[in-house]
């Protein structure tokens, strides 16, 4: 892979990952309500759930899962499934001070953060066609297929991690300002409502 090829993806990656989605929003909510460290976990959750999918697309594994209709359709509508629950969860989330968050509380508990977020990254298949569609794009088949691969991986997975621990970053400014019950509640009403919107969609556009 040349350098200019190599910027060119960097570029293409940035813009993707800038763009707002489900794990961007989980990130910020989760920075919200129990700060950046507890965040952490879920920008990790993230970074290996992406592993996970680019694995598989590298393998062939996503061609064939994506290639089984039964089988996609039962990942698909799991994954929309799981985002309603997630927006349900945020829905009924109880409002905490910005300086009095209960770190200790199970829901932030750091494990848990992980699982959420892992199992959000890895309960969409449409995860599997994007980089089954993305990487060819940047492969030069006179080199190396290896090397290039964990380039693209890893590059990807490091991207991730900053603009999403950026977004982490803006969620602590932002509790600031939702220290009152009443702006935590709207906010936690409004997460959960756009998560039960994105698990909506899922189904009804496919």
């Amino acid at each position: 892979m040349t350098l200019e090829l190599y910027l060119v993806y960097l570029a293409t990656v940035i813009v993707l990952l800038a763009s707002p989605g489900p794990m961007t929003l989980m990130t910020l909510s989760t920075s919200v309500r129990f700060g950046h460290g507890r965040a952490l976990a879920t920008i990790l959750g993230s970074n290996v759930a992406g592993l996970v999918l680019m694995l598989l697309s590298a393998t062939g594994i996503g061609a064939l899962i994506t290639s089984q209709p039964v089988l996609y359709e039962l990942l698909r509508y799991g994954g929309a499934g799981y985002l309603i629950w997630l927006g349900i969860q945020a829905w009924r989330s109880r409002p905490s001070g910005a300086c009095q968050r209960s770190f200790a509380a199970q829901e932030g508990n750091p494990l848990r953060l992980f699982r959420k977020a892992l199992l959000m990254g890895l309960a969409n298949p449409k995860g599997l066609l994007f980089f089954a569609a993305l990487f060819p794009q940047f492969l030069r088949p006179e080199s190396a297929l290896l090397p290039q691969l964990l380039t693209l991986c890893l590059t990807f997975t490091l991207v991730d991690f900053l603009v999403l621990n950026l977004v982490a970053l803006g969620g602590c400014r932002l509790a600031n300002l939702l220290a009152e019950g009443r702006a935590q509640t709207g906010f936690n009403r409004a997460c959960g409502a756009v998560f039960m919107g994105l698990g909506g969609s899922m189904v009804a556009l496919g």
